[in-house]
C-alpha cells in the first residue's frame, strides 16, 4: 500500500516526528490546516483546468485512433496479443500432474530422466 509514493512505514516515521515535534494538540491543528488548504486547492478553477487537461491528455490517442480509423486494427491487436500473453501462461503447466490422486510424470519429464541415465 503506497500513498503519494510513501509507504505504511514511511508514514508511521512521519507520524512519529509530528507527535514529537507538534505534539498532540498541535497536530489536531496542523490536520484542520492541511484539510482546509487541500479542500481550497481542489475547489479552485485552476485544479479543475489540470484534471480537465490530464482527461484530455489521457484520452489523445484514443482520439487520434479513432480519427485515423485505425482502431479495429488496434483492437485486433490487443486480442492477438492477449491470445499470445494466454499461450505463453499456458505452457508453463506444472510437469507433474496428479490424477485420481497417483502423480503421473509427463512426456518431457520421461525423456528428461532418459537423458540423465544416458549422460550418467
Amino acid at each position: 500500500m503506497n500513498l503519494f509514493g510513501i509507504g505504511p512505514l514511511e508514514f508511521l516515521f512521519i507520524f512519529v516526528i509530528a507527535v514529537i515535534v507538534l505534539g498532540p494538540k498541535g497536530m489536531v491543528d496542523g490536520a484542520r490546516q492541511a484539510g482546509k488548504f487541500i479542500r481550497k486547492i481542489i475547489h479552485s478553477p485552476i485544479w479543475r483546468d489540470v484534471v480537465d487537461t490530464s482527461r484530455e491528455i489521457r484520452e489523445f490517442p484514443r482520439k487520434i485512433a479513432r480519427e485515423a480509423g485505425i482502431e479495429k486494427d488496434l483492437d485486433d491487436l490487443r486480442r492477438s496479443t492477449q491470445g499470445t500473453l494466454n499461450e505463453i501462461g499456458n505452457s508453463h503447466i506444472p510437469t507433474i500432474r496428479e490424477i485420481n490422486g497417483q502423480t503421473q510424470k509427463t512426456s518431457s519429464q520421461n525423456k528428461q530422466e532418459d537423458d540423465e541415465i544416458e549422460n550418467g
